[in-house]
């Protein structure tokens, strides 16, 4: 029997990318013995009645204002798949109802709050035998995947006390609900994972820093004229890496003491962006946070594909041990964010669903697996396009 899987949010930037990935990796109506089914899913008929057509996909319409229509929408369903942001919003709604419908939850968020708030809910998806997966897209789930490959190959004695870091380069092109991630991931303060010694608490525990009092250069790999010299400044920053990352690292129990996260920043935007922290309290205000949302919905929709095609990544994972040497120094480029995004939130549903026992808060990488050295390069791997700038080896020591 087909998995059934409902793709909410189907109709903004993303969703669209999804459901046409979903459609082209698992048929539609015309592939009556497909073995998964996409259903879309969004507020919007009209729209959604459009896509549906133009891809052959069944759809329904509902909006999150009261809970039982959207448990009633998710019976049925073996996963649910949401793309429909801001995450602060539908997130929080769509998780609760896809365990009280019986169906596991998957998204694409990249909110630090949100996926707090998600993560209390583990309790409750485990008693259920549910999984719940949270930021099961582009950096969140590479790093994931690259720090658990790691994590194996590396004998724990060697970690123990050790700090991980994870650095994503600029995007170059990026779409609205980006930019309205990026506008809410500003605060007074940075989110790390910590060892604390005070506490009672064993293991890695969540802390927070002053934006700006982190910041170090990582190599995102030279050689191609358009990227210049590899070198290159980041500042520390909300990213929800940080936060799988501590699940993965207590998973493997790697005995890390740290774990932070950075974004590629010039010194403009590094100036900028510590400015910003300094108004963050005023940013929640709601003229100043109306007028935010207006000038961003003066951005494109997102990258054309003509921009998608140009729009490659990077991302960095350090390891140091105990003694600050450099066990760990990988860069992986990418396609595509946004279409990578696509590939990896479908891989992580499809595993879910296919799972004998899955239930409770699991992170991207203990839903694949291993995928080593880098990963599988084969025509159905979400990961097809990604290669690594520098060997996956253990970094030389000097």
């Amino acid at each position: 029997m087909a998995k059934r899987f409902l793709l909410y949010g189907a109709t903004g930037y993303s969703g669209r990318l999804i459901a046409a990935e979903a459609a082209r990796r698992w048929g539609n109506r015309t592939n009556p013995g497909r073995s998964c089914e996409l259903v879309l899913a969004s507020r919007d008929r009209r729209a959604l009645a459009e896509l549906a057509e133009d891809l052959k996909l069944d759809y329904r319409a509902f909006s999150l204002d009261y809970r039982e229509p959207v448990v009633r929408a998710l019976h049925g369903f073996d996963v649910l798949i949401n793309a429909a942001g801001p995450f602060d919003q539908t997130a929080e709604r769509l998780a609760k109802s896809a365990l009280d419908a019986g169906c596991h939850y998957v998204d694409i968020n990249g909110e630090v709050d949100v996926y707090k708030r998600l993560d209390d809910l583990h309790y409750f998806a485990q008693n259920r035998g549910l999984a719940l997966v949270c930021g099961a897209g582009h950096t969140a789930t590479l790093s994931d995947l690259m720090l658990d490959t790691a994590l194996h190959d590396i004998p724990k004695d060697e970690l123990a006390g050790g700090i991980a870091r994870i650095a994503v380069a600029r995007m170059k092109y990026l779409s609205r609900g980006s930019a309205r991630t990026m506008m809410r991931m500003v605060r007074e303060q940075v989110t790390v994972a910590r060892t604390d010694p005070d506490s009672e608490t064993k293991g890695l525990v969540l802390s927070h820093v002053p934006v700006g009092k982190l910041e170090r250069s990582f190599d995102f790999g030279g050689g191609e004229p358009k990227h210049g010299s590899g070198i290159r400044i980041a500042s520390a920053a909300n990213l929800i890496d940080t936060l799988a990352a501590r699940h993965t690292a207590e998973r493997r129990e790697a005995g890390l003491r740290r774990i932070e996260s950075y974004i590629e920043m010039p010194t403009s935007m590094r100036v900028a962006y510590q400015a910003a922290s300094i108004g963050a309290v005023g940013f929640q205000l709601p003229i100043l946070r109306e007028l935010s949302r207006w000038q961003i919905d003066m951005l494109p929709e997102g990258p054309d594909a003509n921009e998608r095609a140009d729009n490659s990544h990077r991302v960095v994972l350090q390891i140091e041990d105990r003694y600050r040497e450099l066990v760990v120094d990988w860069c992986i480029v990418t396609g595509d964010p946004y279409e990578l995004t696509a590939r990896l939130v479908l891989a992580v549903a499809r595993k879910v669903a296919e799972a004998a026992s899955a239930g409770g808060w699991r992170t991207p990488a203990d839903v694949l697996g291993l995928w080593h050295p880098l990963f599988n390069q084969g025509l159905d791997s979400p990961l097809i396009g990604c290669r690594p700038v520098r060997p996956l080896v253990r970094a030389a020591q000097t």
